[in-house]
């Protein structure tokens, strides 16, 4: 191999193991349950040992407890790192599908072994009287390392069972969420094709009627009809408009109406610069407005303004909507908000104000 390949390999080799070594710090962060229970386990065999070993020495001076003490925390410690270093790779291994019985049970000998290098704690036992012969006791100390790696191990495959039933739990609920949403678009969709071709119809009808007695007023409700339209028409294609946008053109339809019935009606129009681009479901205002204006002509004025991550929107009415009408809306913002949405009703002296609250969103 040429000097240029063996350091092409090298790079290669130094690569893969930052790589890994990225991937781990990313495991350790992501699993600090299994990093504590890795720990507890690690940690239990060891101080049980020393408490017990303490307590039957012949003669232990202050030394060999200190000395028997850090060989024992390094024991803990490195059957923690093995154990850790496992889980990683077990995890990797279940990723791959290879073999995740047998790689468990190699997995947790392999950690019980690796902890078992620190061995220097046998000669003071043996001097102790704690234990008889180091081989008996390295054979003790790795069953009992290789029994916590098992029950890591089996601690790491139910808390990826759990994840994995989180994972599935959270896509079912998207999935349920688009659904409702879909849903909720038809709805929206449906209503549009509902009131907008029998309010084109109706005004139609009234233009055509105004030709007959009033040809001037004829010509202001078509032209007033036909900027209706142009504010209108883009809406039926698309489930979401803006919080200005819903404020236009209900203030355009209340001209239109007021042209058609030949009343006064004043509407104004409020709308804050921080909520004026905010998203907002078509079908909510208009409803509310047309059903007011039919019963009865009057001054309407919608004021919007934006609370943290709610958008507040007040339309006040002449007269009260119907109880068909609120529930149609209220029906509407639920699909698309669940509860975080909702329609208050509060009446005023010759008025009536419909407060609707939705969640902040930027188109």
């Amino acid at each position: 191999m040429s000097d240029a390949a063996r350091a092409m390999r090298g790079w290669s080799d130094a690569r893969n193991a930052w790589r890994t070594g990225a991937d781990f710090a990313r495991w350790l962060r992501a699993h600090r349950g299994a990093v504590a229970m890795a720990a507890m386990l690690s940690f239990a065999a060891p101080a049980m040992f020393f408490s017990g070993a303490a307590s039957v020495m012949r003669e232990p001076t202050p030394s060999n407890l200190v000395v028997l003490g850090a060989w024992f925390s390094l024991f803990g410690l490195t059957l923690w790192g093995s154990l850790l270093g496992v889980g990683f790779a077990l995890q990797r291994a279940a990723a791959a599908r290879r073999h995740p019985r047998a790689a468990a049970v190699i997995g947790a000998c392999a950690a019980a072994a690796v902890a078992e290098m620190s061995n220097g704690r046998g000669q003071i036992l043996v001097e102790q009287g704690v234990v008889q012969s180091i081989g008996r006791m390295h054979v003790y100390a790795f069953f009992v390392a290789t029994i916590m790696a098992l029950l890591f191990i089996a601690h790491l495959s139910r808390s990826r069972a759990q994840e994995a039933a989180a994972a599935r739990l959270r896509a079912a609920q998207a999935a349920q969420h688009a659904a409702r949403l879909r849903l909720c678009c038809t709805r929206l969709q449906a209503v549009q094709a509902r009131v907008d071709p029998q309010l084109l119809f109706d005004m139609l009808e009234r233009v055509r009627r105004a030709y007959e007695r009033d040809a001037a007023r004829a010509e202001r409700l078509l032209d007033e009809l036909v900027r209706f339209l142009r504010a209108a028409l883009p809406r039926l294609r698309s489930a979401s408009t803006t919080v200005i946008g819903e404020a236009q053109l209900a203030r355009a339809y209340a001209q239109l109406r007021a042209l058609a019935d030949d009343v006064d009606v004043d509407a104004t129009i409020r709308v804050a610069d921080d909520v004026a681009g905010a998203r907002f479901p078509p079908g909510v205002l208009l409803p509310l407005l047309d059903d007011a204006l039919r019963r009865q002509a009057g001054a309407c004025a919608i004021v919007a303004d934006r609370a943290e991550r709610v958008c507040r929107v007040v339309i006040t009415l002449p007269s009260p909507a119907r109880d068909t009408t609120l529930t149609r809306v209220r029906v509407l913002l639920a699909d698309l908000y669940g509860t975080a949405a909702r329609v208050a009703i509060a009446p005023e002296r010759g008025a009536t104000r419909a407060i609707v609250e939705i969640p902040y969103e930027s188109l």
